[in-house]
């Protein structure tokens, strides 16, 4: 007979995810071990084995939840039919609401994918590459000028590098909620793109 899963699977899962982010954004993954991940969730190497077979499947855990979830909310922006501009705003602030609570995360996301096996980095990089042209796909809508020039695609990578180092320097604590500094990024950025001359 197969095991039933207890009720609270999923939340032990979730717990292992976010200790286990934070050992390796502060650690680095290499040196990180199941041992000082066991301590961290105050629990045994057993326990974490019960949930994962190894480090690195926890570490592909990590990072296809994280670009999952960045996916549906870049694709949740672009769908739900308001003007372009509004759209970017809407996925601005859904990004900066994640990355304020991921911190760790977007720092795995950023140093550690090469520690996967190929086939799963592969993975990761597919969900990377969907993020990226949803949100090149708006830029065209918010001015077609990049469409015909050709600048969708670096101008949504500017955008992702204007965003993604967010961690380094935001705290929650700080004068801006994420709403707001997602629209500073907005403003900034929207600004930048209605006056870029045709050419």
């Amino acid at each position: 007979m197969a095991r039933t899963r207890a009720e609270d699977y999923e939340e032990k899962r979730a717990l292992i995810f976010e200790r286990a982010a934070e050992l390796f954004a502060e650690s680095g993954f290499a040196q990180a071990s199941i041992a000082d991940l066991a301590v961290r969730c105050r629990a045994s190497k057993s326990w974490i084995y019960h949930y994962f077979p190894s480090k690195e499947a926890i570490l592909y855990g990590i990072l296809l939840d994280h670009m999952q979830t960045l996916r549906a909310a870049a694709a949740a922006a672009v769908a739900n039919g308001a003007p372009p501009r509004a759209q970017l705003r809407k996925l601005l602030q859904a990004f900066m609401a994640i990355y304020a609570g991921a911190k760790a995360r977007q720092v795995v996301l950023l140093n550690e994918l090469g520690a996967l096996p190929a086939a799963e980095q592969q993975e990761i990089l597919e969900l990377e590459r969907q993020v990226v042209e949803l949100v090149a796909g708006l830029l065209r809508r918010v001015n077609p000028v990049l469409a015909r020039r050709k600048l969708a695609k670096p101008t949504a990578m500017l955008l992702f590098g204007m965003i993604n180092w967010t961690h380094t320097w935001y705290r929650p604590d700080g004068a801006l909620e994420p709403d707001q500094l997602a629209g500073l990024a907005s403003d900034l950025f929207l600004d930048g793109l209605e006056t870029l001359a045709p050419g």
